[in-house]
């Protein structure tokens, strides 16, 4: 004897549970939903809590609410950043990653995944199959960039969560969660959905003091951004700004041309450079940046310096941080053709006074924010 079964595929707060059990009543039949997992599990043997892993409605409901959602602000003009919306945008698209890792989806199928979302949408909002490529592309441009942060930082959280259980302790300190987040960039967010799903505490108090002082060190620094992050314009001085540079031509050839700088700090014995990047730097990336600085300071470049309009310095290339902070007439930089800033000096007039370049050290800044410390011998 054959059997029918009915299902219903509902999307969050369709009332679709209700609507199968009045359907179920009408045709006096069974009804199953989450009643199936237990069902399952007696007959066969399994953990509930096993099967429960498999059926993780929670992540699917999250990852197509979340892609719905960044679809409609990257059609409105949004693109992900650290404020406003585009922070929000940010924030979905990395809580979606996380679930679809969860569900044991590879996310080089986040393409599909949108074709379907859009197909069902596209009558309502036919501008979505329009602006589709883009869409595609700004999501999964973002996906790619979190997913080694997410990567390394689940691996620290559990180390972190593992030692929690050896100590007997069910609470993640202000310290720990600021750590995941300033050195290997992972955020917050992510951390609280991780411990509630293993019913670990988070001490948040402690990490919004530790955050409130980062961000006022971070505002004294930005001060000093715009000096060019000098602490003199002595000779010594003078050289390490130039070799600042050469540093960020390097990291841009060696790591890629997303690579920005993010600001600088520099004393008669040190430079310190912070850049946008992904990734704690390898030991063999360190030293083609190193040998590439001390290969251009060999080379006896010239460094010449052009006054020009703001908007024609922007336009041939030259790049700048704070742009609007400057002029409209500022100075142009260049040193031989391996590098072009806006810059307010000092500089040096040729690369071969500044010596040896040597990293002394590399370390995480901020989220997406790595420090060079180095020398000049």
């Amino acid at each position: 004897m054959s059997k029918q079964v009915i299902t219903i595929n509902r999307t969050y707060g369709s009332n679709g549970r209700l609507i199968g059990k009045a359907l179920s009543e009408r045709l006096n039949i069974p009804f199953y939903d989450k009643e199936l997992i237990e069902l399952v599990s007696q007959e066969c043997n399994i953990p509930a809590k096993e099967l429960e892993k498999v059926d993780d409605i929670a992540s699917r409901r999250i990852v197509a609410e979340h892609l719905r959602s960044s679809m409609m602000i990257i059609l409105d003009g949004g693109i992900p950043s650290n404020v406003d919306r585009g922070y929000i945008l940010r924030r979905l698209i990395r809580r979606m990653t996380r679930r679809l890792r969860k569900l044991q989806i590879d996310t080089n199928q986040i393409s599909t995944l949108i074709d379907i979302s859009i197909d069902a949408q596209k009558e309502l909002y036919p501008e979505l199959e329009t602006n589709k490529e883009r869409i595609k592309a700004v999501i999964i441009e973002e996906i790619n960039k979190f997913e080694k942060t997410l990567e390394r930082g689940e691996r620290e959280f559990n180390k972190i969560v593992n030692k929690l259980k050896t100590e007997n302790k069910d609470t993640i300190s202000g310290q720990d969660l600021f750590t995941l987040y300033e050195t290997y960039g992972f955020p917050p967010e992510v951390t609280q959905d991780l411990a509630e799903e293993q019913g670990i505490k988070i001490d948040n108090t402690e990490f919004d003091r530790l955050f409130k002082d980062h961000q006022e060190k971070s505002r004294m620094g930005s001060e000093q951004k715009f000096k060019g992050g000098l602490s003199g314009n002595g000779e010594k001085e003078t050289k390490y700004h130039t070799a600042t540079h050469l540093l960020n031509a390097a990291l841009k050839q060696v790591i890629g041309k997303e690579v920005h700088q993010k600001g600088s700090n520099i004393t008669p014995e040190r430079m310190r450079f912070d850049f946008s990047c992904d990734h704690k730097l390898t030991d063999e990336e360190k030293k083609q940046v190193e040998d590439l600085v001390n290969k251009w300071i060999n080379e006896d470049l010239p460094v010449t310096i052009e006054e020009m309009s703001k908007e024609d310095a922007i336009k041939s290339g030259a790049e700048c941080m704070f742009i609007e902070k400057y002029p409209d007439i500022v100075t142009v930089y260049s040193i031989g053709d391996v590098s072009k800033e806006l810059c307010g000096g000092p500089h040096v007039k040729n690369t071969k006074v500044l010596g040896t370049f040597k990293i002394k050290k590399e370390e995480a800044c901020s989220a997406g924010v790595r420090r060079i410390k180095a020398i000049l011998e």
